[in-house]
């Protein structure tokens, strides 16, 4: 039987090639897209109290943290390729982690570079407008789709490429967004009376529902902290570098988001915060931009607009670099045909598989935008009531919101079921070295799986999220006849 940090002999592996650096760059530019500039508007709409609205944002960062700080415990143990495949293989078999791995494909991946895509093409049409014979949407689309392809040619290309396009873009995207919190001191510009205000005019039960709507948002600008550990087997030194870039790159994020969330309010009024997060219209709706042209006018709108389209990028590419690598692993393990595992003589990546996540996130977005742009049929025989009105509301959705409840969904799933996995691990191999002990343990990982299940029993009660839901839930199901289908005989 194979060793968990072991794979057989004969077996192809990827050269350890990113560095300390690359590593903690993998976390904040992954992590640091699109959220921060656009969901600061919707945390307003429902929760439209300071105080609430930095409990959000601290509660989701202490939530995302302790999922960090528990899989750096086992990413540090197990530095394979395919990260919590590795980890949810050891602790449950191979069912479960093939079901992990289906879910990356089919929902959390490549549904999260559609969801960057989207918001990318969002900013783009700022500063080039659609042309006059094509829709907007249409048009937020092919940008999408374009962002999508060069992210996956550049990865495929090269690991080294990949990793030092991660580095210098997390450093522009850091220093913008530090920018964008010295503006309005630097300039002049806000008024501590625009914060207001600070506590709720009555507490009742809709604070609740507000702050577990907003959390949906919240929890998808964390997004992506875990992206490390499915390229354990390319870091230098992983036994140290996979904690530290964790631990460090969480402790970054919530600061700095704090900090850009309480930026927003002293220069925006709640009113203006919250009528940011119209479901029409592109960049003049998104917070960041609102913020922008408070502070600078039109010149603003552009230099946001290049800047969020730089961020989304770069975690575009961090999606593209760590996604498909748990696809190999899970060929390699002989659970996905051969040519997943596929490694190119020259440049050393894992380009099928990279190749095929790109595809299928063009997919999501083509289908996504086809429910914004076609009406549902005015006409209803013959389909049932649920589909029709599923399909009214998703109509009237943003892209870019629709691929983001479709996304949290499926990723809660299995990062809780990843995180349990520490339990069992510990019990099955107590005596596995273990450079690194989740800080707080057992609470730690309690805590994020408590937090699991409360967000995931609100996203099935809200009416507007359980679609998407559903959606993901039935991806990730088909993955059990996949399993049988797919799985090779010669597996090792």
């Amino acid at each position: 039987m194979k060793t968990p940090t072991s794979v057989a002999p004969h077996a192809v592996t990827l050269p350890r090639v990113l560095g300390p650096v690359a590593a903690l760059c993998v976390v904040v530019g992954s992590v640091i897209g699109s959220g921060i500039f656009i969901v600061p508007a919707s945390v307003a709409k429902e929760v439209p109290f300071l105080s609430g609205i930095v409990a959000v944002w601290i509660i989701g960062g202490i939530f995302s943290a302790a999922g960090a700080l528990t899989m750096a415990e086992l990413g540090a143990m197990m530095p394979r390729a395919g990260g919590p495949y590795v980890y949810l293989r050891e602790a449950y078999g191979p069912i479960p982690a093939f079901l992990f791995g289906w879910s990356e494909f089919t929902v959390s991946r490549a549904g999260s570079m559609a969801t960057l895509a989207a918001a990318f093409a969002r900013y783009f049409i700022q500063i080039v407008p659609p042309p006059s014979f094509l829709g907007g949407a249409v048009w937020q689309a092919a940008a999408a789709i374009a962002a999508i392809s060069i992210v996956t040619i550049v990865n495929i290309l090269g690991t080294r490429g990949g990793g030092a396009v991660q580095v210098f873009g997390t450093a522009i995207k850091v220093g913008g967004v530090l920018a964008l919190i010295a503006l309005p001191f630097a300039i002049g510009g806000g008024s501590v009376g625009n914060m207001a205000p600070i506590w709720p005019e009555r507490v009742d039960g809709s604070i609740f529902t507000g702050v577990m709507a907003a959390m949906v948002g919240v929890l998808w600008a964390y997004d992506g902290w875990m992206n490390v550990t499915p390229l354990a087997e390319e870091i230098r030194e992983p036994e140290k570098n996979i904690p530290r870039s964790m631990i460090w790159g969480m402790a970054v994020l919530i600061s700095v988001y704090l900090a850009m969330t309480l930026a927003y309010h002293y220069v925006l009024p709640m009113s203006e915060m919250a009528a940011a997060d119209e479901p029409e219209g592109g960049i003049t709706k998104a917070v960041a931009a609102v913020y922008c042209k408070a502070l600078l006018g039109g010149y603003g709108v552009l230099a946001i607009s290049a800047l969020v389209m730089c961020s989304t990028f770069i975690s575009l590419n961090g999606n593209a670099l760590t996604g498909p690598r748990s696809y190999f692993a899970i060929a390699r393990d002989g659970m996905l045909p051969a040519w997943f595992q596929r490694v190119h003589p020259r440049f050393q990546t894992p380009a099928s598989a990279i190749l095929a996540q790109g595809v299928w996130a063009i997919i999501l977005t083509a289908v996504g935008t086809a429910l914004v742009v076609i009406p549902p049929p005015e006409s209803t025989a013959g389909m049932p009531q649920f589909l029709t009105s599923a399909w009214l509301t998703l109509n009237k959705t943003p892209l870019y919101d629709i691929l983001r409840t479709y996304v949290i969904f499926g990723a809660t799933i299995f990062y809780m079921l990843t995180i349990t996995s520490v339990f069992v691990l510990r019990v099955k191999q107590p005596d596995l070295p273990r450079p690194y002990r989740t800080w707080g343990y057992p609470f730690t990982p309690l805590l994020f799986v408590a937090g699991s299940l409360l967000l995931l029993g609100d996203m099935l009660r809200n009416e507007q999220s359980r679609m998407q839901a559903v959606v993901g839930t039935v991806l990730i199901l088909a993955g059990l006849p996949a399993y049988y289908l797919l799985r090779r005989d010669d597996r090792d």
